[in-house]
């Protein structure tokens, strides 16, 4: 292929990209989760006050619902919140964008890699129209930040092989990626140590010829730069996320430990212990969580459980790709490519922090999983239609069944993404808050409080972003409640607004209050004022005040 068809492709799939991820992006995904509106408002924040929402000035870790998030995507968004103000398109677009370029980039990694642009191409094609990429390139998701970072890091990596400057600017992306998201902290050090390990003899010829000074300030420089991960960990707020989520924190399967122990005659015995502990305990766990990921009915058939992480009836990938994916890897084992270790190795890690975790298969804590499948798949394609073209007509034909089918799953995506996905899931992105403080700012004058049903998440942080409420009246009011059964805390009030649980027998006592509650929450011989629906058509705010 000429150079300049291959620029005309690879411009066709960035267009392709960018209207998958930039369309109608306020509006798609339905709704705005709680976690956006917190990145959005954190953003707000600073550009107003200097410090986050509980006063804290330019936090690396932002508090948030007690889950610390790590802050970078938090400043990511700064810019566009100043330029676009406080709203949907701010804090989502950055997300688009890095997607984006991890699509460019995927061309330029799995070129690198094979040594074949066409291989660049079907990859970055592939990833392109990739459910699961799409996904979380049109949330405000860190995770989709981080991969790219991720991505950009591996990438930086093998051309620093070649070109050792890369290598400072490969590791800072690495660092970039565990500033961004929890689950990098975990899966890039393991990474780094298998890079380390694969091509430690390159790299300690490199070492041998770079300056003793260079090196020095190089180290120095990696050093303050992880110093605040260091600080955080130590701290305690870069651990609380994944204590509160890991299965480590189930004390069950010790009560266990303690009562099959106990079944022995001499339980202090060394083969006693030797069998009952903690590893063979928790491993079997862990390792079922780790397959989990690697279920064709997470990849290829029904995708996540969650329903914020899932389009209904579509895999992480699609159904077609599971062939190329077995061609790929078939093809892998007898390849003699310098880099194909480090792409298995990618695979085997990448789902290693979600697998901690009690909820898995987890697309969004294992995204990483999509750069290293993607260029596996790719690879598989390039495979398959090489030996397709040997077939003549035969093979012609089956290259015009494949696209035919892959264009139906596309399309089929595509679908339930923007018709089906609102309707059928209208809660997993929190619908109707927007129109829910819209109507709000009509009534509430005539009320002195208002009190906001809880069942949704975190409907503090929504009411704060959507009337862009102002952050230095906010941060003096700002209290953190008690932790929940999942580890979260949240605001309990501020201003006349309290959030919490309606008791439908309340609102009759209520005099000068107004309730925003759901249908369950809600007596029908409430005055109505008002309602938010659903995409299908249920409520899903109600406005009731005391009857006359």
């Amino acid at each position: 292929m000429k150079s300049i068809n291959i620029i005309i492709v690879i411009i066709f799939i960035i267009v392709i990209a960018a209207i998958l991820r930039l369309i109608a992006l306020d509006r798609f995904p339905a709704g705005f989760n709680a976690d956006e509106a917190a990145i959005g408002y954190n953003a707000y924040s600073l550009l107003q006050t200097g410090k986050d929402e509980y006063g804290t000035t330019f936090p690396f870790v932002f508090k948030s619902f007690g889950d610390f998030k790590p802050g970078l995507y938090f400043y990511i968004v700064m810019p566009f919140v100043a330029i676009l103000g406080l709203n949907e398109w701010a804090v989502r677009i950055p997300s688009a964008l890095l997607g984006i370029a991890t699509v460019i980039l995927i061309y330029f990694l799995a070129k690198e890699i094979f040594q074949s642009k066409k291989i660049g191409i079907l990859s970055a094609f592939l990833l392109a129209i990739s459910p699961w990429h799409i996904h979380f390139s049109r949330g405000g998701w860190e995770t989709n930040a981080a991969t790219f970072f991720v991505t950009l890091g591996v990438f930086l990596f093998i051309k620093g092989l070649k070109n050792w400057k890369f290598l400072f600017w490969s590791t800072v992306s690495f660092l970039a990626s565990m500033y961004t998201y929890q689950s990098p902290r975990l899966i890039v050090p393991v990474l780094l140590i298998i890079l380390f390990f694969l091509y430690r003899g390159k790299l300690i010829s490199i070492l041998r010829i770079i300056e003793l000074k260079k090196t020095i300030l190089w180290v120095a420089l990696l050093v303050l730069l992880t110093i605040p991960l260091v600080i955080q960990f130590i701290s305690g707020t870069g651990s609380t996320r994944f204590s509160g989520l890991s299965f480590l924190s189930d004390t069950g399967p010790i009560a266990r430990i303690n009562e099959l122990r106990g079944e022995h005659e001499n339980l202090n015995r060394l083969d006693t212990k030797f069998i009952h502990n903690k590893l063979t305990s928790y491993g079997p766990e862990f390792l079922g969580h780790y397959l989990d990921h690697f279920k064709p009915d997470f990849l290829f058939i029904n995708g996540d459980p969650i329903i914020r992480n899932k389009v209904p009836e579509t895999g992480q990938f699609y159904l077609t790709l599971s062939l190329f994916l077995a061609v790929g890897l078939l093809g892998l084992i007898n390849a003699k490519y310098e880099h194909k270790k480090l792409i298995l190795a990618w695979i085997l890690i990448a789902p290693a922090a979600s697998s901690m975790t009690y909820q898995t298969p987890h697309a969004l804590r294992a995204l990483t999983l999509v750069i290293p499948l993607t260029l596996v798949i790719g690879y598989g394609a390039g495979l398959a239609l090489g030996l397709l073209g040997k077939l003549g007509s035969l093979g012609k034909l089956g290259v015009l069944g494949l696209s035919l089918i892959l264009t139906f799953e596309f399309v089929h995506y595509l679908e339930s993404y923007y018709i089906h996905y609102p309707k059928r899931y209208p809660q997993a992105f929190e619908y109707g808050f927007k129109e829910m403080v819209q109507k709000l700012s009509k009534y509430e004058g005539e009320y002195n409080n208002v009190v906001i049903t809880d069942r949704y998440d975190q409907s503090y942080i929504l009411v704060l972003f959507y009337k862009r409420y102002d952050p230095s009246y906010f941060q003096p009011q700002a209290v953190l409640s008690s932790r929940d059964k999942f580890n979260f805390g949240t605001v309990r009030s501020f201003d006349k607004y309290q959030f919490r649980s309606i008791d439908p027998k309340e609102i009759e006592r209520g005099s000068k209050i107004l309730f925003i509650g759901t249908e369950e929450e809600i007596p029908k011989d409430a005055k109505i004022l008002d309602k938010v629906e659903f995409p299908n058509g249920k409520p899903a705010f109600i406005f009731a005040i005391k009857k006359d």
